[in-house]
């Protein structure tokens, strides 16, 4: 039987027509697709035939067979892959996607397989190559050609290195409309108030910066550059920082027609600029916001609470909002100061809140949300198994939900009670949503029926319980 299934299934694949099959090669790195030209005369033919319709290369040395061991065959063998496949034809390529560890005696190697690759015409160029540790005098690596370039509209940079200084020649970019950058820097000027100038039509701009030690020291490590983004195009910005640095830095943001953002970071800019002083219309068109804010663990830098405040008061205006459990300690610690100020930010149009919340006492923050949020419909909130049994419960009178979400429910006693209180208070709710999170069978349908034999006071109200499988 096994036999006659894998002869049905290889006879099954064999009948799909060619650009089917290199339709499917596609999605392979490219190292793999190449590899399937051995298995017969036919298949021979079709990775060609998938870089004719398709037009795209992936290479990613994570596909050799043992990239960890550094050997240099090893290495040795992908880079002529890469040049052999790159150069033999000079058909137009639409994406191109490199990934692997470099070293600087091949950089300018690096740099020749780019500018092939722009010469064929590349509209989404990614390159994540890694080069470490040398932070102070780093090769570059970009040609001239990734700057002046009339056919990208996707870049993606990176990973973990410097590019050198900046190109002496203006950025030109002008059908660029995403930017991500991971990790990488100038020496000596901002990357991205260098790189923004020079792309009009940009509307999607992801930045990510990690923590980089720095190969001189182990004790010391690379501090983030400023960040100075102001842009009148970006409709969706993404903003990572995942360290905690020494000092404090600077972050200028001014993009009055942003419609999406997400950022996270430690609290330690001492100065943030969101961009009111040259445009008092800053975030009006704002959406949608995630923030993941944290205090800096080496200790607090005494400005945490203004800054906040102020980047929450120019945001008040979106309509969906997500709070993750380390911005929920944030304002809830935020808290006494707003009462001694201007008050808890009104929500005016917010209909959509995610709220995440590790501890009990964070949980007070949703009385404040809803009391600020007149129009808020929809609900979703993951963290109540922290509330304990003794707790009392959040009141969450004089709302409009109608919508209500709750994840990893776990079945606590306090759960169960916050639970009845929201059926209680809700008078107009339509649909509540728990999603259960414990292993054991029995007790996952003991959960499910505890929750569908409480009290609603809303007769509209459809209760749904999912249960992991």
């Amino acid at each position: 039987m096994a036999t006659n299934t894998v002869s049905t299934t290889s006879s099954s694949i064999s009948s799909l027509p060619d650009e089917v099959l290199a339709r499917v090669l596609s999605f392979l790195p490219t190292k793999q697709a190449a590899s399937t030209s051995t298995l017969s005369k036919r298949w021979r033919n079709l990775f060609p035939l998938m870089n004719l319709l398709w037009a795209s290369l992936d290479f990613d040395d994570s596909d050799l067979l043992h990239p960890e061991d550094g050997r240099r065959n090893l290495k040795d063998s992908f880079r002529d892959f890469v040049e052999k496949t790159l150069f033999f034809t000079c058909n137009p390529l639409k994406r191109f996607s490199l990934k692997f560890q470099d070293d600087f005696r091949h950089t300018p190697r690096t740099k020749k397989w780019i500018s092939k690759a722009l010469e064929r015409g590349v509209s989404d160029l990614d390159l994540r190559v890694k080069m470490m540790p040398q932070i102070y005098k780093p090769p570059d690596l970009l040609p001239r050609s990734v700057y002046v370039n009339n056919t990208l509209v996707k870049l993606t940079l990176g990973t973990e290195r410097g590019l050198g200084v900046p190109p002496y020649v203006d950025v030109d970019l002008p059908l660029l409309k995403s930017l991500s950058l991971y990790t990488v820097w100038y020496t000596t000027f901002d990357l991205c108030e260098e790189m923004l100038l020079g792309c009009p039509q940009l509307e999607e701009l992801y930045i990510q910066h990690l923590f980089v030690p720095d190969g001189k020291s182990r004790f010391w490590c690379l501090e983030p550059p400023p960040v100075h983004i102001v842009h009148n195009n970006i409709k969706k910005l993404t903003v990572h920082y995942r360290e905690h640095v020494s000092t404090s830095r600077r972050l200028v943001l001014c993009t009055p027609n942003l419609i999406f953002l997400d950022y996270s970071d430690y609290l330690t800019c001492s100065y943030p600029d969101w961009g009111t002083l040259s445009s008092p219309n800053a975030f009006k068109a704002l959406l949608e916001a995630r923030l993941n804010l944290v205090f800096c663990p080496r200790g607090r830098w005494g400005n945490e609470h203004v800054n906040y405040t102020q980047l929450m008061s120019y945001i008040c205006d979106v309509h969906i909002l997500h709070i993750s459990s380390h911005t929920a300690e944030l304002m809830y610690d935020c808290l006494d100061y707003w009462r001694n100020h201007d008050g808890f930010p009104f929500f005016k149009n917010l209909t959509t809140l995610h709220l995440k919340c590790r501890g009990k006492e964070h949980w007070k923050l949703l009385s404040n949300f809803i009391e600020s949020s007149p129009k808020l419909e929809i609900l979703v909130l993951e963290g109540l198994c922290g509330i304990s049994d003794d707790c009392e419960v959040v009141v969450v009178g004089g709302n409009v939900v109608k919508v209500l979400e709750i994840q990893g429910y776990k079945g606590r006693l306090g759960e169960l009670n916050q639970v009845k209180c929201f059926l209680c208070e809700l008078e107009n709710l339509e649909e509540m949503k728990v999603k259960i999170s414990v292993d054991e069978i029995e007790h996952k349908l003991q959960l499910a029926h505890d929750l569908l034999a409480l009290p609603k006071r809303s007769s509209k109200c459809n209760m749904h319980v999912l249960l992991p499988v």
